[in-house]
């Protein structure tokens, strides 16, 4: 589904940090509280990588393995992409 692109995310989104609780909105009028996990694959949605390349990065970092964390990071990118938050180049 997202071979070969890269995500980044919508030049009108809008991340607030409130006390460690990540909220998004694209417009203004509505407001989504994403979770911690949300919140790094969206950090990392630069146009930069692949999604191999953060499966990659996320699982070095909690020290997994890329296969385990990659269906995590696509299941994430897929309700991204849904609530607008992401698009892809």
């Amino acid at each position: 589904m997202f071979e070969g692109k890269k995500p980044i995310k919508a030049r009108n989104l809008k991340v607030i940090d409130h006390l460690g609780t990540f909220y998004t909105t694209v417009d203004g009028s509505s407001i989504w509280k994403i979770d911690k996990a949300a919140f790094a694959v969206l950090k990392m949605c630069d146009g930069k990588r692949t999604v191999d390349e953060m499966a990659g990065e996320l699982a070095r970092r909690i020290d997994y393995e890329q296969e385990d964390v990659r269906p995590v990071v696509e299941k994430v990118l897929q309700e991204l992409t849904e609530m607008r938050f992401v698009e892809w180049i």
